[in-house]
């Protein structure tokens, strides 16, 4: 919840930024629209936006990750904690219709994407490092060890970029992309619809 706040924090104050008094009178160029005293929305201000983020997922699993070879195995447990961040590509928007009487537009935009997904170092731990078989009985001289944890880190930084695919997680993103481009558009005295690629 902590995550979505800060989210919702970052893309008010991105709008207050944009929304400003000379961005109020720019023109609809790319719509070929003339001027309007009330001010308008281009798609090029949409597109120097970049990217939207809308959605900020903490990930936490555990993962379990083995080293095996003829006599016996190492075997690594890890607590994963992580987080990745979903949003749009902005610079990809296009206006599918403008009607400047009505004040009305269609954006067209692609589906969210992963922007990053990340393993939190700081915060993911090891648990429990065991060997079996005959590797119980020698001595680790250090070098099974680390890279039964080496492997575990990167099956740990797969699994934070596996929980990406949640059909939910991107859904929610797409609401929450469509919320706060509305609300964009509304400071400018124009209503918005969304139309997604597929």
């Amino acid at each position: 919840m902590r995550g979505q706040q800060l989210v919702a924090l970052a893309a008010g104050m991105m709008i207050g930024w944009a929304v400003s008094a000379a961005w109020l009178e720019s023109r609809l160029s790319s719509s070929g629209m003339p001027e309007n005293q009330h001010g308008g929305v281009s798609i090029e201000q949409v597109q120097a936006l970049s990217s939207l983020v809308t959605a900020r997922v903490d990930v936490a699993d555990v993962t379990e990750t083995s080293i095996e070879g003829r006599t016996g195995g190492m075997h690594a447990a890890l607590l994963v904690k992580g987080d990745f961040l979903l949003g749009t590509d902005l610079s990809q928007a296009r206006f599918e219709s403008v009607d400047g009487a009505a004040r009305t537009a269609v954006l067209v935009l692609p589906q969210p994407r992963v922007t990053s997904a990340r393993l939190d170092h700081d915060r993911t731990r090891v648990f429990a490092i065991t060997a079996s078989g005959l590797w119980q009985l020698t001595p680790d001289d250090g070098r099974a060890s680390a890279a039964v944890v080496n492997r575990a880190y990167q099956d740990a930084q797969r699994q934070v970029e596996g929980a990406c695919n949640d059909p939910s997680l991107l859904e929610r993103a797409r609401r929450q992309a469509e919320s706060v481009l509305r609300a964009f558009f509304a400071a400018a005295g124009w209503q918005l619809s969304v139309r997604w690629t597929r």
